[in-house]
């Protein structure tokens, strides 16, 4: 026959709206609790995911950066480690990390070895860089093979570059010129006759006299051809007389002095905070991007585990939560036949764990339901261990007993035995007993039992139990 816990309640002698109140007031606990504890998993989840993905971010622009950097160590002999010291110590918000890579790697394919002068190379390039509006990399790509044509040592400081500066500045001429003209002097080498200071100041006598961009190229092709198979210098070819070469030769040296690091220095203000903000960022991708990447593996998990929770506080707890309370409802049905005393308590208990597993994550719960199971199974206990009275019996105390476990049985309080038209005490024994004098025994006993009850009532009155089975009183 179907029960319901109210109807349950009701049976072991509680008070029924009292119970009801306090079973509404804790599943409005656990709701509130519930809110908070989705809110708190959906921000858990957000906050994984958000973490995992940066991680993630920042370990996969740290492996390529240092991908980079171990290549240049491989090529410079030292180890990648090392490499990326150097290349974090030189950047900053003019010389960013990639160019920095960039120009470490062309050096050491000139054949630089030397970590200092390494440093000293790549601070002299991007300083002509800043200076003429052009990168690092751009600037050391185009004048490292022209110093090695002319057997000139790389440039160590911005001084060293100070004519280029000039040319690029106080000329039509441009740096961009340069570059062709070099690949035609590089082809004959050292046939022409030619420093590197004679070709920047024929290239701004050039310029002066109009003849820049691509015309200085074409130019320079004829004049270069025709100085190699003509045995003439190629000033001359190009209608330059050594006087006028030696004049500008004098007059760049005097007016170069300190143009690039003063050109450089004026271009740099332009830099602000959102620059060197996003230069600090990118040192910080290498340096903590290179410690974590270890870690790669639990940023993965991270990123995935926090859409899950993220998904679980929208849908599945809520549903994990509504099959708890049905739980909890079948407990207080099942604790209900334990007896009055032992399932208050247990309803106690099990409303106590459901309140607290409410409060923590899934961890929580499944420790909440873990215990609830284990309440249960003291109860089955408790049965077991149960005084059986399908042979008949009188309780005078509270006692655990196990009713209707080999048939129909009716408790019945002696309190109402006048319904049944008799107050006194029948006993029909059959082959119970085994003689008279036991069954005047069996008679003396009962009637102390009652006597003993109706001292012990409130109000005077002999509760006198009625148990049928078996047998019966």
């Amino acid at each position: 026959m179907a029960i319901n816990v109210g109807d349950a309640v009701v049976k072991m002698g509680l008070d029924k709206t009292q119970f009801d109140n306090g079973m509404k007031q804790v599943a409005n606990d656990t709701d509130a609790r519930m809110k908070k504890m989705q809110h708190g998993m959906r921000m858990t989840g957000v906050a994984l995911a958000a973490v995992g993905l940066a991680g993630l971010k920042l370990v996969a622009d740290a492996r390529k950066m240092n991908a980079q950097l171990a290549q240049v160590a491989i090529t410079a002999g030292t180890t990648t480690g090392s490499m990326r010291s150097l290349a974090l110590e030189l950047s900053n918000v003019t010389f960013r990390l990639k160019s920095v890579i960039s120009v470490l790697g062309i050096l050491t394919q000139a054949g630089v070895r030397d970590q200092e002068q390494m440093k000293e190379n790549a601070n002299a390039f991007d300083t002509l860089g800043d200076a003429i509006g052009l990168s690092a990399e751009i600037v050391a790509g185009d004048l490292i093979p022209a110093y090695k044509l002319f057997g000139m040592e790389l440039p160590r400081t911005a001084e060293e570059l100070d004519r280029i500066t000039w040319l690029s500045k106080k000329s039509l001429a441009s740096f961009q010129d340069l570059g062709p003209v070099l690949d035609y002097v590089a082809a004959y080498g050292q046939d022409l006759n030619l420093t590197f200071d004679d070709l920047i100041s024929i290239m701004a006598v050039l310029a002066e006299r109009g003849i820049t961009g691509s015309a200085v190229t074409k130019l320079f092709r004829t004049a270069i051809t025709q100085a190699a198979t003509e045995g003439k210098s190629l000033n001359e070819v190009l209608g330059i007389t050594n006087a006028e070469l030696t004049t500008y030769n004098q007059k760049i040296g005097e007016e170069a002095v300190g143009a690039t690091q003063a050109y450089a220095d004026v271009a740099n203000e332009q830099f602000g905070v959102m620059d060197k903000l996003k230069t600090a960022w990118e040192d910080l991708t290498l340096r903590v991007g290179s410690m974590l990447t270890p870690l790669e593996p639990l940023f993965a998990i991270m990123s995935a585990l926090g859409p899950i929770m993220i998904a679980m506080s929208m849908g599945s707890i809520p549903q994990l939560i509504g099959n708890m309370k049905l739980l909890a409802g079948g407990f207080v049905k099942l604790a209900v036949g334990a007896g009055k005393a032992i399932a208050s308590l247990v309803v106690l208990a099990a409303t106590k764990i459901w309140a607290w597993a409410a409060t923590i994550p899934i961890a929580g719960i499944a420790l909440g339901i873990a215990g609830v199971a284990a309440l249960i199974a003291s109860i089955i206990l408790i049965k077991k261990k149960a005084t059986a009275l399908a042979e008949g019996g009188i309780v005078t105390r509270p006692t655990r007993a196990l009713i209707g476990e080999e048939g129909p049985e009716a408790v019945i309080p002696l309190s109402k035995a006048g319904m049944m038209g008799s107050r006194e005490v029948h006993l029909h024994i059959g082959n119970y007993m085994g003689d008279e004098m036991s069954m005047r025994q069996l008679v003396r006993k009962i009637n102390e039992v009652l006597q003993e009850e109706g001292r012990r009532s409130a109000f005077g009155q002999v509760n006198q139990g009625w148990y049928y089975g078996r047998s019966s009183l």
